[in-house]
Order: structure tokens, then sequence, then C-alpha cells
């Protein structure tokens, strides 16, 4: 049942419409409900469980250094959705503990399916049939509905978004679960099956049309992160297969600019300056800088005409900050969300600790890049999960699997030593004993 249920956490991280309306404009994802029971049915491993309580109090220890200044009680509907949100982190953990290296299959066929939908949905749908399917589908409390503004996407956007409720929404998405994928085959030692190729394709595929900004920055992360271990085995692809990899990076990256020069897209500007207003805010206000300004706050202070916006550039009204990072910073201040966030860098950059630190680096590059300034929802499942991924290596770096029966696993160097070492005393031990024989005949 634990694996099952693990199993079914993956494939709803990339389906966020699966979710229960709370109130009139939030939702909790059911990924949360499944996440919460493996959380609990995990409980006996303490640092997992430290880390689900240590970041659903979050908003309380925030809560507590405002109390010397200002008395604003916390509101429950954003506490809720906090804890919701952050289940993914001990939840992706625990799915970990229970899968372990079947996370990868696991992980691979949920990415083909999200990443292999919006690849189909922008070249058949979009593109030849000039349609949107299962529109009525996309229909929940706190995400976009799709109904009413059908026909303007089709005449002026025209971008792929999957299952997701906007592009940028599922590009951060299937290239954080492609990172993610990435670091568990290089953890269990371990190389890319044809499946997990063609998941990591369909990823590089489905950013590359997305014309979402972070693909500018994203997509060549993940190319590298796939390619090296490649490149390491075989010189051939080092020599030829990385560069051709960074020329088309570039390409993509070149293209996505020349496009938003051309078809003008306001959600760069309104992005941006919402940042740089809370920004000015945050540096202007010391309380608010340290204590921060109390869950749900951000949007109330924004709608208040509160946050400095008229010296910045935007095309829409600003009604938040559109950056998950910026929220949980400015939301919690610096002494709480500054180590919250730190703490999540620094388990990203140890990915599971059995990885080459370049992975983690590039690891922790990706997760910033989408959660300061591409993914605007909180409880987008991966933003936690990731972390989440790597906590459950941490766990279980000490308890060995054996090898796999196709013979995928790469044995590592220590294990090679050891066999050679055995083979040489088998030898000598063996030749001890013919001398033996020899002797007594």
């Amino acid at each position: 049942m634990d694996r099952a249920l693990a199993g079914i956490l993956i494939m709803l991280s990339a389906f966020p419409y699966a979710g229960i309306a709370l109130g009139g404009n939030t939702n909790v994802p059911i990924s949360s409900l499944v996440a919460a029971i493996l959380v609990i049915r995990a409980a006996k491993y303490v640092p997992l469980l430290a880390v689900a309580v240590l970041f659903a109090a979050v908003p309380f220890f925030s809560a507590f250094i405002r109390l010397f200044y200002d008395p604003t009680p916390l509101q429950i509907i954003p506490v809720i959705t906090w804890i919701a949100a952050t289940l993914a982190l001990p939840g992706a953990a625990a799915a970990v503990i229970f899968l372990r290296r079947r996370t990868i299959t696991w992980l691979s066929w949920t990415l083909i399916g999200s990443a292999g939908y919006a690849v189909i949905q922008k070249h058949v749908f979009i593109e030849w049939l000039n349609t949107v399917p299962f529109a009525p589908l996309y229909q929940l409390p706190g995400y976009a509905n799709l109904l009413p503004f059908q026909e303007t996407f089709l005449t002026y956007i025209r971008r792929p978004f999957g299952f997701f409720p906007e592009t940028s929404f599922m590009v951060g998405t299937v290239t954080l679960m492609a990172m993610v994928l990435i670091v568990l085959i290089r953890h269990y030692k371990m190389v890319l099956s044809p499946r997990d190729w063609v998941a990591v394709g369909l990823t590089v595929w489905a950013t590359a049309v997305s014309g979402s900004g972070s693909a500018v920055f994203v997509l060549g992360a993940v190319l590298l992160a796939v390619l090296i271990p490649v490149a390491l085995r075989r010189a051939w692809v080092g020599i030829l297969g990385v560069p051709a990899a960074a020329a088309g990076a570039f390409v993509v990256a070149n293209s996505v600019l020349t496009e938003r020069e051309e078809n003008f897209n306001w959600s760069w500007a309104d992005r941006g300056s919402s940042i740089q207003a809370l920004t000015k805010r945050l540096l202007e206000d010391p309380q608010a800088f340290w204590g921060g300004l109390g869950r749900g706050r951000v949007n109330e202070e924004f709608m208040a005409g509160n946050m400095p916006t008229e010296t910045f550039l935007y095309y829409n009204p600003i009604v938040d900050v559109y950056s998950v990072t910026g929220r949980m910073i400015a939301e919690n201040g610096f002494l709480v969300g500054g180590i919250a966030f730190l703490f999540l860098a620094v388990i990203l950059i140890r990915s599971g600790n059995q990885v080459p630190i370049l992975y983690g680096i590039l690891h922790v590059f990706v997760w910033g890049v989408i959660s300061a300034a591409t993914i605007t929802y909180d409880n987008a499942f991966w933003l936690w999960g990731c972390a989440g991924v790597c906590i459950g290596l941490e766990l279980t770096k000490r308890w060995p699997d054996p090898p796999l029966p196709d013979g995928r696993r790469i044995p590592s160097l220590e294990e090679i030593e050891s066999a050679l070492d055995k083979d040489l005393q088998d030898s000598d031990n063996a030749a001890t004993r013919t001398n033996e024989i020899h002797r007594t005949t």
C-alpha cells in the first residue's frame, strides 16, 4: 500500500487541477492529502517527521517575531494552504523511502505523460486543429479558468501549458522533474534507459516550444546534466554531443528572446516589477524585512496600494508578487524565510550526497530560476518535492540496493577494487592449495 500511495503521489504531482476547493479562490491539491498519509506512514523516520513539522510551523515562527511590533493575528486559510503546499517536501521524501529505485520508473512515466501531452497539445491541437482539448476540466479555485478566454488564447497566445494553469507552471514542473530524474539515476549508479531518454527528450522539446522565458536559463542546465555521464564514458559524445547541445540551447534561447521582442509579452514586465516593488518595500521597512508581513498579507498589501509599484513599469494591475521565493521571504521575513530558503538550497546542492557536486549545483540553479522567476503558485509540488526527494536519498543512502536484473547498475570504483582484491585473494588461495597438494603427492 505504501508503494502504491507513493506512486500515486508522483503521478498526482503533475496534475495540479486535481484538487479540492477551499473557498472561492483557494484549493488544496489531492497530492497534499496523499503526502500527509505517506508522512504518517513514515513517521518512524524522525528526521523526515522533524522536517514536516518545522516547515509546517514556519508561519507560526514568523508570527512570534511579529508579536513584538504587530499584533495582527494569523489568517487560518493561508496557513492551511502553506501546510498543504509544504507537505510535498516530506511527502516526496517518504515516497523515495518506500519506492527507492522504483521512484525512477514512476517519475519517468509521469514525465513522459506530462511533457508528452504538452508537445501534442502544441503541435496537434493548437497548431493543427486550432482547439484546446478538455477545456471544461481546467476549473479549480485558485487557478485560471480556461473556458472564458479560450478564444483569446487561440487567437493571441497559442503556447502549450499541458495539464497546468499556465505555460510557466508547466515548464517549471517538467524541468524540475527532469533534474530529479537525473539525480536519482546518478544516485543509484544507473544509466538512462530508453524510457528515461524519451522522458528527458520530451521535457527539452516541451520547454523549447513553450516560449517561456525560463527556457533561456534552464534548458542548457538540463542538457548538461544529462550529457555529462555519457560524455565521460564515450569521448565522442563529449567532443560532438556537448557542443551540439550547447548550440541547440543557444538557438532555443535566442528564438525565445526574438519572439518576445517581436510579439510583446507583458508578463515579463509585470513579474519583474512585482518583485522589484516587493524588494523596495522590504528594504524600506526594517520590521517587514526581519519579521515578514505575515502569511497571506502580500496580496493584501498590493491590493491596498501599500507597495511602491508606481516607480516600476507594468501593464496590468499587480495584485501579488509573481515569485514563490519572493513571497516566502516577504511573508516570513529574512530571519525565518531566509533560513527556510537556505535549508532547501543546501539540501538541493547535496542532492543525496552520492552524486558529484556539479549535479547539485545544476539542481539548485534550475530550482532557483523556477521558484524565483517562473512559477507563481506556492502549491506547485516540485518546488518542494525536489528537496524532499533529496532528503529521502539522504535517509536511504546507507541501505544498499542489490543490482538490477537487467544489469543497468554501474558498479562504483570501490566495488570494482573490492571485486579485484577478492579475485586476487581467491587466486592466491587456490595456488597455495595446489602447492600443498603437490607436496603431499
